[in-house]
């Protein structure tokens, strides 16, 4: 949800473009400086070698350019030209100066410290999360996938170019990567090649094509959910390396349709989902080749009081599904459970069976 290609405003990017002006501002300000007492010891040494030596130069300059005012400490009616090149300086030197200053002020305006800290430790914590979802647009349809995935437990990792939504998301603690989800670079900042899934929710299909392509490329093992926008790009999507293709168009004529026809069913279903007392889910856990319960039947395996979960289903891996599991059904590896419980139930529901989501 640095660590959380960065963006222009985050502080990181802030605190640097300052610190490089200032740096450059210093460097100007010390040109000036070795210019002008190089011009006062060459004007001597033209007229007589050796009468001002370069201490006395540089320090005639420093209190030149910095207007102390402290009197000449070179006899300047004795060498022609000097006092020409004191006038330059001093219109130099004053500049330099008012550029030092404003480079300075604008380092410590703009430099928000500790929103440098925050950055830093999400940046931190970037580079060490694995295991998570990667969701590219968080407009309408992705904030709502952030949402359900933080309220199973799921580590997220935000990209988007919409800098106020990030800051929003920044402050509720989610990893966020200002940037182009299509560009290399900024996917493997999200941790693609240590992420469990992506999801594209962008709105134009071609991004999201993209980033199929691209995800698919780089972990050919990620669990890759995109949105469709027209539904005819459904297969092109799958064709494309997407597991799994969601038209938003079709899901919402569904659910009108089921609004209509079946309303208890909806409501029992927006119930379960919005209770955050109950929180309950219907997720999925696959057996393992190790687990607790590996190799017992559902009757044996007595998982409504030892997970707190109650199966609904059971896929076999030539993908068949069993609507009303028999309590005769062996628990083999490959097998997937369709369970309804909280997150905490599910978690040990997939320990007890070797998931490797556990």
């Amino acid at each position: 949800m640095e660590e959380p290609s960065p963006r222009q405003s985050n502080p990181i990017e802030v605190y640097r473009a300052s610190r490089r002006r200032v740096i450059v501002a210093l460097l100007v300000l010390g040109g000036v400086l070795g210019v002008g007492a190089t011009g006062y010891w060459y004007l001597a040494w033209l007229q007589r070698p050796g009468y001002w030596s370069f201490s006395e130069c540089v320090y005639m300059t420093a209190i030149t350019i910095t207007t102390v005012g402290y009197g000449e400490t070179l006899d300047l009616d004795t060498i022609t030209g000097s006092r020409t090149w004191t006038l330059a300086l001093l219109v130099f030197g004053i500049s330099a100066n008012l550029y030092v200053v404003s480079s300075i002020t604008s380092f410590f305006v703009e430099s928000d410290f500790g929103n440098i800290r925050r950055y830093r430790r999400l940046r931190r914590r970037m580079d060490e999360i694995h295991g998570h979802y990667i969701v590219c647009g968080v407009g309408s349809t992705g904030v709502h996938v952030v949402g359900e995935l933080r309220a199973m437990g799921e580590q997220v990792v935000c990209i988007d170019t919409d800098e106020a939504m990030l800051a929003e998301l920044e402050r509720q603690g989610v990893l966020t990567l200002h940037g182009d989800a299509t560009d290399d670079d900024v996917l493997a900042k999200a941790g693609l090649l240590r992420a469990r899934g992506i999801v594209a929710t962008m709105d134009d299909d071609k991004t999201n094509m993209f980033v199929v392509v691209t995800a698919r490329q780089t972990n050919p093992k990620l669990r890759i959910v995109t949105k469709a926008v027209q539904p005819s790009a459904a297969g092109k999507l799958r064709r494309a390396g997407a597991d799994a293709v969601v038209s938003p168009a079709f899901i919402g004529g569904m659910r009108l349709a089921s609004e209509m026809l079946r309303p208890q069913v909806v409501a029992f279903l927006d119930e379960m989902l919005r209770d955050k007392e109950a929180n309950l889910r219907i997720e999925e856990a696959e057996i393992g080749a190790k687990g607790d319960l590996v190799g017992k039947n559902l009757r044996d395996a007595n998982i409504r009081e030892r997970c707190g979960v109650l199966i609904i289903a059971v896929r076999t891996p030539a993908g068949s599904t069993d609507y009303v599991p028999s309590s005769d059904t062996v628990l083999a590896p490959g097998v997937v459970l369709i369970a309804i419980g909280g997150p905490g139930d599910i978690r040990r529901l997939r320990t007890a069976v070797g998931d490797a989501r556990a």
